[in-house]
């Protein structure tokens, strides 16, 4: 047992010095966190926050020849994905629709829309930057009658972590590396473990300038006798994160599921 932990912490050691490269300091079912509210669906989650393990991330940019209408959303024109921001890249998939994806580059490095000050309006870029991250919920909150503190609930049996559904949620540009990559740059220096070996509490804060920031505060390590679990959805996470976009006539209105676990 002994040698099976160790083993498990250089592996960990391995995958936390990736995530902290793909994070440098300087379709599926997806969470929302418009106007600042954290949400699943219509319904807004308590505390305007979760308790989830981060299985997998990857980065995400997003170019709209037209201005974004969150009010009916589209597709992008152009759009990337990547494990390092040097190897973005217009994505493959896009070639099966040429009539309405147009790339905009041969890379994202370079590209006229990923620099500072292409939007129409104040200094930021035409050209979107987040991260994707699939998760699953590892507890729940819930406000007990006649208080007004919200109470965490930890999930502690082994089935739940391996056949939780797996959500994502999109970190805005603006907590992309303010947030986010400082999030795994920390894990990385003190515990040497990817974001997958942590439940980590995820939230929403106002912002005086961005509106709002997604926040990331590591709540606890979990159990070693989990890794073989946590590791195996990993993987599976890391195989299906990128759901490619499809053209509008093209997109078929998904049935609404219930991400269980996230709230009681």
């Amino acid at each position: 047992m002994a040698n099976d932990l160790t083993n498990y912490d250089e592996a960990y050691a391995k995958a936390a010095a990736q995530y902290v490269n793909q994070h440098p300091l300087s379709g599926g079912t997806f969470l929302s966190t418009r106007a600042g509210v954290l949400s699943f669906g219509e319904e807004q989650l308590p505390g305007n926050q979760m308790a989830v393990v981060i299985l997998d991330s990857i980065l995400e940019n997003t170019y709209y020849a037209e201005r974004f209408d969150p009010d009916n959303p589209s597709a992008p024109t152009c759009y990337a994905f990547g494990r390092r921001k040097d190897e973005m890249a217009p994505h493959e998939s896009m070639q099966s629709s040429p009539e309405y994806f147009v790339p905009q580059h041969s890379e994202c490095k370079g590209c006229p829309h990923d620099q500072w000050g292409s939007a129409d309006t104040g200094r930021g870029k035409a050209c979107q930057n987040r991260a994707r991250l699939a998760l699953i919920p590892a507890g729940f909150y819930s406000q007990p009658k006649g208080s007004r503190e919200l109470t965490l609930d930890l999930f502690t049996d082994a089935a739940h972590f391996a056949n939780a559904e797996v959500a994502f949620l999109k970190v805005p540009p603006t907590s992309v590396t303010e947030e986010w990559g400082k999030y795994v740059a920390q894990l990385q220096t003190a515990h040497r473990r990817p974001p997958f070996a942590f439940i980590t509490r995820v939230y929403l804060q106002p912002h005086p300038k961005h509106q709002y920031h997604v926040k990331f505060e590591m709540l606890e390590p979990l159990p070693d006798e989990l890794s073989p679990i946590i590791f195996r959805r990993h993987e599976e996470a890391a195989a299906n994160i990128i759901t490619p976009y499809s053209p509008p006539q093209e997109r078929e209105q998904a049935p609404r599921a219930g991400l269980r676990g996230l709230r009681r």
